[in-house]
């Protein structure tokens, strides 16, 4: 059997949260360097606990697919999946939140236009 990252992408709805999946020891490990690498990448707008939450939450809304992967193809790749995933979160938030002019910054303009 070939696993395809995009095989859960295109055809699987997350159900339910099944937070049985952090109790395996790989899965609590992957979930914990992802979250330190996106802590050390993003170290200005993220922090180790929030990276460490979204992290987990993909994870256990996901928990049967990252229990296929485990078994098919290891930490590796669920490693590579979930970097893959919270990087997508992440940076989607991201955009959104650059797109939001602050209070101070539309106060400013307004200011500077004399209304």
């Amino acid at each position: 059997m070939s696993l395809r990252l995009a095989d859960f992408d295109a055809s699987e709805a997350v159900a339910a949260a099944d937070w049985s999946v952090l109790a395996e020891p790989q899965v609590e490990s992957v979930v914990q360097a992802v979250a330190r690498a996106f802590a050390r990448d993003y170290g200005l707008t993220l922090e180790y606990e929030d990276a460490y939450q979204e992290a987990v939450i993909v994870v256990a809304e996901r928990a049967s697919y990252v229990r296929q992967i485990l078994a098919d193809a290891g930490a590796g790749l669920l490693h590579r999946w979930l970097s893959q995933r919270l990087r997508d979160r992440w940076l989607t938030e991201a955009k959104h939140r650059t797109a939001h002019v602050s209070y101070e910054a539309a106060r400013h303009k307004a200011e500077g236009s004399g209304l």
